[in-house]
């Protein structure tokens, strides 16, 4: 069997490994968890949001950590515990990318993501200028689409219906 009771207790020790942190800082985890949406915060108390944590740290519990929660702890408190084991256990062995590659990929990252935005601003305020133009003449001036045609009370030749 794959998954024995020794495979599923070393994934737990990692876990609580992970999330083995002072009460500050575990109130600061709880925190951020409701600040991101992962936990709601209007329909769980401060009292409720702790039981579930301690909740899902008891594996006889029905309540579980999942994965983007987990993913995002690690993250964000640098605690990468789990991972560490997940990746031993996978048969990888794993290295931090070194500070220089990693800030050098994550300015890349930047760059790449303001010419997009700034790429989408722009035909924002085109389509927005385009738009203001067409929709709003100056005072005094008909649009260039507007046609208005008169004609004189005895011209026979319109046909009737019209001024």
């Amino acid at each position: 069997m794959w998954l024995d009771a020794e495979w599923q207790q070393r994934g737990l020790e990692a876990l609580r490994a992970m999330l083995d942190v002072d009460t500050r800082t575990r109130n600061e985890m709880i925190q951020f968890l409701m600040d991101e949406g992962c936990w709601d915060a209007e329909k769980l108390s401060w009292d409720g949001a702790i039981a579930r944590w301690n909740d899902c740290l008891n594996p006889g519990k029905s309540s579980f950590f999942k994965i983007g929660e987990v993913w995002a702890l690690m993250k964000r408190f640098g605690r990468q515990e789990l991972f560490l084991a997940m990746a031993e256990d996978l048969g990888y062995d794993v290295r931090p990318k070194p500070t220089e590659e990693r800030r050098q990929a994550l300015v890349a990252q930047l760059i790449e993501t303001l010419k997009r935005n700034e790429a989408a601003i722009s035909a924002a305020r085109s389509e927005l200028s385009r738009l203001h133009s067409s929709d709003t003449p100056s005072p005094g001036t008909r649009g260039s689409s507007s046609v208005v045609r008169f004609r004189q009370a005895d011209d026979d030749s319109m046909p009737s219906g019209g001024f």
